[in-house]
This record gives C-alpha cells, sequence and structure tokens, in this order.
C-alpha cells in the first residue's frame, strides 16, 4: 500500500555538480535545501541577508548589492527594513557596515555562481506609510507604521524579470533554479496564504515558460505528494526533517549531476563519525582528522565546514 502520490521531475539540462558554485536565496526553507548543500560539501552560500520572503525587497537586495548603492538612509537605528535581524548592528553605522558587507558578498555570489536558486515564500508586502517603501521586515516595529497589501502578478513578474536581467548581466552562464516555499504564512490567513501562494506560482510558472529557468516542485511535494501532517512540524506550518529529507532527495534526483553520488555517499559516512559519541576522543578526534583529510585528498573541490 502506497501513502504518497509521487510524480515525475524533469530533470535539469545543467545540473549541479562538485564543480558547482551555488547561492541560495529566499524564504526559510532555502535555508533547508542551502544546509544540506553545505552538509553534503557543495560550494554554498544562503542568504547573505538573512532570509527574505518577498521577491521585490529580494530584487532590491540584489540591485543595490551590484551596485554597491547601500547608504545610511537603508539603515533605521540598529537595523535596516531591507534585511532580516540577522544584520542589525549595536548603531547605525555598524548596522551599515553589515549592510555592505552582505553586498559584496552577495555581488561575488552573483558573478561566481554557476547556479542560483531563488524560493519565494510570499507575495504580501508591508509599505511604510511615511515612505512607501516595500520592507523586507518589520522587525517588530508598530503595526501602524506599516500598509499590507498583495503583489500582483504583473509586479511579482516584473521583480523576477528583473532579478534574471541582472543576474544575466553580471554572469551570463548563470542557471536560475526558482522554487516555491512550502511554509504555510498563516498568520496572513488561510484564504490570504493561499492567495497568495498562487500569484507567487504563475509568477514564476510565466518566467519558467520562456524556456530559460528551471522550476523545481517543492511546493507540489508537500501539498500533493507528501500531504499530511505527519511530514510537519509541530507547528503544523513548517515540514520537518523527514519532509526535508524527502524533498532534498527529489532534488537530488532531478537537479544533481549522477556524478556526484560517489561523493555523498563519502560525506555521509564522514558525516556519521562526527555525530558519533566515543568513548575515547582523543582517538576519535585523529579518526575525524585523518577522514577529512581522505575525503580532501579524494575530492578535492569539496566544502567541508
Amino acid at each position: 500500500m502506497k501513502f504518497t502520490t509521487d510524480f515525475p521531475i524533469s530533470k535539469h539540462n545543467q545540473p549541479i555538480d562538485y564543480d558547482s558554485s551555488v547561492l541560495m536565496l529566499g524564504s526559510c526553507f532555502s535555508q533547508n535545501i542551502g544546509d544540506k548543500f553545505q552538509y553534503y560539501g557543495f560550494d554554498t552560500v544562503v542568504n547573505p541577508f538573512g532570509v527574505i520572503f518577498n521577491p521585490h525587497s529580494l530584487w532590491v537586495l540584489m540591485e543595490k548589492s551590484v551596485s554597491g548603492n547601500f547608504t545610511e538612509n537603508d539603515v533605521c537605528g540598529n537595523f535596516s527594513y531591507l534585511a532580516h535581524s540577522q544584520l542589525d548592528g549595536n548603531d547605525s553605522a555598524t548596522t551599515l557596515l553589515n549592510l555592505k558587507t552582505a553586498g559584496i558578498w552577495m555581488k561575488n555570489q552573483i558573478e561566481l555562481s554557476s547556479h542560483i536558486i531563488v524560493t519565494l515564500g510570499t507575495a504580501w508586502i508591508y509599505e511604510l506609510k511615511a515612505t512607501g517603501e516595500i520592507v523586507a521586515n518589520c522587525h517588530q516595529q508598530p503595526q501602524a507604521l506599516f500598509e499590507k497589501r498583495l503583489l500582483s502578478i504583473e509586479k511579482i513578474q516584473e521583480a523576477l524579470e528583473k532579478m534574471e536581467r541582472l543576474i544575466k548581466k553580471v554572469n551570463p552562464t548563470a542557471q536560475i533554479i526558482y522554487t516555491l516555499s512550502p511554509v504555510r504564512h498563516t498568520k496572513d490567513g488561510m484564504i490570504e496564504n493561499t492567495r497568495s501562494k498562487a500569484r507567487l506560482y504563475e509568477a514564476i510558472q510565466q518566467r519558467c515558460e520562456k524556456g530559460e529557468n528551471y522550476y523545481f516542485p517543492a511546493y507540489e511535494l508537500l501539498m500533493d505528494d507528501l500531504r499530511d501532517y505527519r511530514f510537519y512540524a509541530a507547528d503544523m506550518l513548517h515540514p520537518n526533517a523527514t519532509a526535508v529529507d524527502y524533498v532534498w532527495n527529489r532534488f537530488r534526483e532531478s537537479v544533481l549531476h549522477t556524478n556526484t553520488l560517489t561523493t555523498i555517499k563519502a560525506v555521509e559516512k564522514h558525516r556519521k563519525l562526527q555525530d558519533h559519541r566515543p568513548k575515547n576522543n582523543e582517538a576519535h578526534k585523529e579518526q575525524l582528522i585523518k577522514s577529512s583529510i581522505l575525503l580532501q585528498q579524494k575530492f578535492p573541490n569539496l566544502k567541508l565546514q
């Protein structure tokens, strides 16, 4: 008896391998898959500005990073409405420095990455009433400061098209992969969450219909393949570890090159050794060092952290 509804996923025609460099941007689901990439030693950078949910804010950060155009106007005390709270500083000068540093990191990765994976989370945005600026994060400021609205499909497409154009200008050979986050944004409301996902989905599909971009169906894997609350964390909103593992395996089948399998298995063995609780700590430490050296000698492109 089967308890899932699996479906075929088309293979990427320029798959990722250990010679690839990957930049992952967007919602917290991009962090889940990014963690898998880093666990297995791929050259991967995840969200230099922290988790960013809406496509407009992603575009703004990308444009400012490439142009180097972060200024004092982008800072509000010890935080920036452009970025996640992980870039907060002790004061405005430190916060601006954090923005500029992340911008340099982002620009370098756009220039160097063979694959850029963009995961969209929501089409709901918050505008500062005082300036009309769309914020990436409200930083727990009073709700009265913001106007909440839903981006149109046309505006989402516009943001994605601008991102694609900028990426191709800086790095013409970069492959763009879109995913839609399966995480439910129930604080917006269940109907509102569905409207948001639908708009993001349609905008992504229209960009992919042009034939230059690839869509990986992370959203469908949770909603249509697994579709069971046993695959969600305790909050019933985020995929649990089992679901993330399942999505990663389907991603590996469709987006990773088959030549990565041997390396992945070798890294897995090394990670299990790392996680082992030894009786003799010194002997275990020597084993780890030896294992790491042998891995790097056999697979020199590994980026073990």
